[in-house]
């Protein structure tokens, strides 16, 4: 082994000779210095840099204790729901992670807990700028988690709106004549996101946020269904007629009278759109079955409500009767017997 050594370092003196290698050393050593600094000057950049994030998160975190404090301490105001948006879209940014997420998620359960004395906010002044701000993050942000925290603010702006006493003005009227009550107010401030929810294909609303509107909100109910009826009739996509049907299921299981007013707009819509099912080539048996249950539905509703049953239009009987002969009843033995306890429900 030593006398190979020796002979490679033979071969390189008698290539080179010292004199080149000396000088082959000064022109590689700033090399390999420079590239030893340059390591050591990137690690203490990112040193540097992690020092940075840190101290600004902390700085952060300090920021949104003091408007917890201000919070606490003024309540949910208008200044309160200008800071919100403001929360929300710092929540959603992707450095936004650990404690500083965390602490804003901690503000957002002081404020949903926050006593209904403290909740000074006024509905017409929240309709200007508040409520408009949140409708924007719940139809753009991909983040559920904020729009969670969007549909709370919302949900506690509602509530405050349905519990605080009536105001001694005159009352507003609608373009239909009709002076608008509270539940209409709170179907406004959703209707926007409903209409994205059934008119976009590329919709961000998730349906259980309507889910949580009818269960929240009694008075909310009559106004939603009348609103999502009008779907069944309109041209939007079958999958949006539906969801429709099964924001109309949900409504009706509570069975509240004010809902059942509007049967007949139901039912009137329902033979609409059962009648464009069954026209259609191979109907889906899915879709037809949840149209004829969503009938049942109404009557069941005015049974349990002791009212009479609504008179089922004619064209909606008609509809019902020709699932009876219709091809995808063949296939499915329960599509008969169900739009035949429908037709019975409505016979009395």
């Amino acid at each position: 082994v030593v006398a190979t050594q020796s002979s490679v370092s033979s071969g390189i003196n008698a290539e080179y000779g010292e004199e080149e290698l000396k000088k082959e050393d000064d022109r590689l050593g700033p090399a390999f210095t420079s590239l030893t600094q340059f390591k050591k000057d990137e690690k203490a950049f990112k040193k540097e840099k992690a020092v940075k994030k840190v101290k600004r998160v902390h700085f952060q975190v300090k920021i949104l204790d003091f408007v917890d404090i201000l919070i606490e301490e003024v309540g949910f105001t208008a200044a309160t729901m200008e800071v919100v948006p403001f929360l929300l879209k710092l929540a959603s940014k992707p450095s936004s992670v650990g404690p500083l997420y965390e602490r804003i998620l901690s503000i957002f359960k002081g404020l949903f807990a926050m006593k209904s004395e403290k909740l000074t906010l006024q509905f017409d002044e929240a309709k200007k700028t508040a409520i408009p701000e949140l409708q924007k993050v719940i139809l753009k942000s991909t983040n559920k988690k904020i729009q969670q925290l969007a549909s709370q603010s919302l949900f506690l702006l509602c509530k405050k709106h349905l519990n605080s006493p009536e105001p001694k003005k005159k009352k507003r009227k609608s373009s239909a004549g009709k002076a608008p009550t509270r539940g209409d107010d709170v179907c406004e401030v959703f209707r926007c996101l409903l209409d994205d929810l059934l008119g976009n294909k590329n919709t961000r609303v998730d349906k259980n946020l309507i889910f949580q509107l009818v269960e929240r909100f009694a008075d909310a109910r009559a106004p939603v269904a009348l609103l999502v009826t009008s779907y069944l009739t309109s041209d939007s996509s079958l999958f949006a007629k539906m969801q429709a049907i099964a924001i109309l299921q949900r409504v009706l299981a509570f069975a509240d009278a004010p809902v059942l007013s509007h049967a007949d707009k139901m039912l009137s819509a329902l033979g609409v759109l059962l009648s464009k099912l069954l026209a259609a080539y191979n109907p889906s048996p899915h879709h037809v079955r949840e149209c004829i249950k969503l009938g049942i539905k109404v009557s069941a509703v005015a049974q349990k409500l002791e009212s009479p049953a609504p008179a089922l239009p004619k064209p909606t009987a008609k509809a019902l009767e020709d699932v009876l002969s219709s091809d995808v009843a063949m296939k499915y033995n329960d599509l008969p017997n169900l739009a035949k306890k429908a037709l019975s429900a409505f016979a009395g």
